[in-house]
């Protein structure tokens, strides 16, 4: 029936159902189509909320005064308050414990990284063991490039430890630091940033230490608490797709594995089974590929039950990684206060491929 007003004719109802049938049996008769839904962490969609506001550090803080006081910390124990300069010029805390007592004999020196969002407080968790067991501990508030607390292996608040040494015998020329026993330890991100300056100053330092630690940075991103997730978002300016480079060179199982694998340092690792933080793809993955690239260089590796962190702390009696260490006695692993779980040495004779992880 044709329409005077549009100029074109009405199908009849029966030309229509007609033409329906035949659309319909031809897309049933088209292949199947796989879902394309997108996967949100790899396209821009992914882009966290929070990327498009300015990021303010909340861990941020006032520049310390210029001075170094000093205070008895336990019964062998004293504590240096001082300052240094960090890369950006901002004025920041280093702590140093040492021996009440003077040694004519030069003394290890344990270099403390602190876990995310902390800052200097190296005295608090070693309490009276730098004077116990006679080694110096020193530890810095950090300084990452947008972040002060949340520095996630930034390489300019690594750089900032390698100015210890000479502050040391500037601020305190008392102390005798043994230049062969320079030990880089951490644990959480500490752990992290252990690994990478030990990675990168093989000539600095002797032994590695690193605890609960991410070493997969770019997988543990999507795992993070929104505002660490946001200062690491912020320190690499972007996710781990946007600057996968950023990711890689602070993730020691990319960056630090040929290093340590050619490297005579001693390595010290650290995991428990019941932190989320241990899965498959971080500390057992980095201690696989680390053996697999050397099978011969000795690896010390620790597994046990504690919650993340809590096998760190020597003030409260965690002493078994300072005796794998070399800085307490063999004697004193048998008082640490997560004893379950086990201990091994890595070498050529070890199959790493089944090490336990978390399994959330």
């Amino acid at each position: 029936m044709a329409n005077p007003l549009l100029g074109w004719e009405h199908p009849s109802d029966s030309a229509m159902r007609k033409t329906l049938l035949v659309t319909l049996l031809g897309l049933a008769l088209l292949p199947p189509c796989a879902a394309t839904a997108a996967d949100p962490d790899e396209t821009y969609s992914g882009i966290p909320d929070y990327a498009y506001q300015p990021y303010v550090d909340d861990t941020d803080l006032p520049d310390v005064p210029r001075r170094t006081t000093f205070r008895v910390h336990g019964p062998d124990t004293l504590t240096a308050r001082t300052w240094y300069v960090a890369w950006n010029g901002r004025v920041r805390t280093m702590l140093v414990s040492y021996p009440r007592v003077p040694s004519r004999r030069r003394l290890p020196l344990l270099l403390v990284f602190h876990g995310a969002g902390n800052r200097a407080v190296c005295d608090r968790t070693f309490g009276n063991t730098p004077g116990e067991f006679r080694f110096i501990i020193a530890c810095l508030d950090g300084q990452g490039a947008k972040s002060r607390g949340y520095t996630y292996g930034s390489p300019q608040s690594l750089a900032d430890y390698l100015q210890v040494p000479a502050l040391l015998r500037r601020r305190l020329p008392g102390l005798r630091i043994d230049p062969a026993r320079i030990i880089a330890s951490g644990g959480s991100m500490g752990g992290q940033e252990a690994l990478l300056f030990g990675a990168t100053n093989p000539q600095m330092v002797s032994t590695i230490v690193a605890m609960d630690a991410p070493t997969d940075l770019g997988k543990r991103f999507w795992h993070l608490p929104e505002a660490r997730q946001r200062a690491l978002f912020a320190e690499c300016d972007g996710t781990p797709y946007l600057s996968p480079g950023c990711f890689a060179a602070r993730s020691p199982q990319t960056a630090s594995i040929a290093a340590l694998a050619a490297s005579t340092q001693k390595i010290i690792l650290y995991w428990s089974t019941t932190d989320e933080l241990s899965r498959a793809d971080q500390m057992p993955a980095f201690a696989r590929a680390l053996h697999a690239a050397n099978p011969n260089r000795a690896i010390v590796i620790r597994i046990g039950g504690w919650a993340h962190g809590r096998a760190w702390t020597p003030a409260t009696g965690n002493t078994e990684w300072l005796s794998d260490a070399g800085l307490a006695p063999d004697a004193t692993r048998a008082e640490t206060r997560f004893a379950a779980g086990w201990r091994l040495v890595a070498n050529g004779a070890t199959w790493t491929d089944d090490l336990p992880a978390f399994i959330g």
